[in-house]
């Protein structure tokens, strides 16, 4: 009687089990370039919102960085990306032209991952889902830092070294092949050696790479000329300090935007640089990051063996800090709060009367938070080689 009582307790138990076990959506497999054609259905699973979905793995290699997109014009589209630690990338409508939904993720191992393609709320209908590959650009530079200004004006200590310790963390970091970039400093760093190498660059750079000038030293405020007067607000004009003249900031926005680049970024580390970061940012695709508001000085940083606060916190985020969330993608939103949180934390504590309070500036016109500055190769953490 006892042994007939545990086997029927023991079927009812499986039979109890089995039916309460969660059922899980059927993952179909998804290629990069591919777009598949699909429909959310009343027999379809369901999540906890009661909204239908299907379920995607991707055919991918590790490291391959995909942009996800799910559209229609039944549904309003509501994208979901699962890892291996638990993350979730989610995106509702991301213009707002439309409801569709996308997300942008690295890869690491696709066995890892799952896409979940459902609904705002719970609705039925057509919808499409394609997977593209996002390859990785080349970077090109020029990198100008002068410490020796001759006799002329003091010198700017250790602003050239900014130059070089930028240049070669690209290239460490993977991100810049060394051909790609030059480096112009203290006697090589005139108007001339800067215009041509502008000029080079304009010659190499390709709509699909990314652009960076980065400059360390002095800068100055000048009278706007009549030519340029009409764009200045405050009648002045911005200038980074080269080794025979200045550099202004109008000339340097002409010559970035003869480079046809698909992103630019000026880092500038001087005394009033917030204004040139303001004008090269009003050319479609370029962003600014200056060490300083227009009309304030910027302070050098001999505590940080650097010239200037923004050369050392760029360089970090080159070297791998800059990714705050841990996903390997570094984005032009995220690399400002990494910058804005480094002034925070160790900024200069110049003092305020006398010289204002310098701190970062983020100039990016019409380039978007979300835009990709560079992503992460995923065997060491550093950022990958481009193609």
């Amino acid at each position: 009687m006892i042994r007939n009582s545990i086997f029927i307790l023991t079927i009812a138990i499986t039979i109890f089990m089995i039916a309460s076990a969660p059922v899980f959506a059927t993952s179909t497999e998804v290629g990069l370039g591919e777009t598949i054609e699909g429909r959310f259905e009343r027999d379809d699973e369901q999540l906890e919102d009661d909204c239908y979905y299907d379920s995607y793995i991707i055919d991918c290699e590790p490291g391959t960085l995909v942009r996800i997109t799910e559209t229609s014009r039944k549904v309003d589209s509501y994208l979901i990306v699962t890892g291996p630690r638990g993350e979730q990338w989610e995106n509702d409508d991301y213009t707002d032209e439309n409801f569709d939904s996308q997300v942008t993720v690295l890869i690491s191992d696709p066995d890892d991952f799952e896409i979940i393609a459902t609904t705002y709320s719970e609705e039925t209908g057509r919808y499409e889902l394609t997977v593209e590959e996002l390859i990785k650009p080349a970077f090109y530079g020029v990198f100008v830092g002068i410490d020796d200004y001759g006799a002329e004006l003091d010198d700017a200590p250790l602003c050239d070294e900014d130059a070089e310790n930028l240049f070669d963390t690209f290239v460490r970091s993977g991100i810049m092949d060394k051909e790609n970039g030059i480096v112009l400093t203290n006697r090589d760093a005139e108007l001339m050696d800067v215009e041509n190498a502008m000029h080079d660059m304009a010659q190499r750079v390709g709509p699909d790479d990314v652009f960076i000038f980065f400059f360390s030293g002095h800068g100055d405020r000048i009278a706007a000329t009549s030519r340029n007067v009409a764009g200045e607000i405050d009648e002045y004009d911005e200038t980074l300090v080269l080794r025979n003249t200045d550099l202004i900031d109008d000339h340097l926005a002409e010559m970035l935007g003869e480079i046809d680049a698909a992103l630019k970024v000026g880092v500038l580390d001087a005394c009033h640089a917030g204004g040139v970061a303001e004008d090269i940012s009003r050319f479609p695709k370029t962003v600014g990051f200056a060490s300083s508001e227009e009309d304030v000085l910027s302070d050098f940083a001999p505590e940080l063996d650097a010239g200037g606060y923004l050369s050392v916190f760029f360089t970090e985020a080159v070297g791998g800090d800059a990714d705050l969330d841990g996903d390997g993608i570094i984005m032009i939103g995220e690399l400002a709060r990494f910058l804005s949180n480094r002034f925070y934390e160790d900024g200069p504590e110049t003092d305020q009367a006398m010289y204002g309070y310098p701190e970062l500036v983020h100039e990016r016109g019409l380039v978007s938070q979300e835009t990709i500055f560079f992503w992460w190769d995923t065997s060491g953490r550093r950022p990958g080689r481009p193609k």
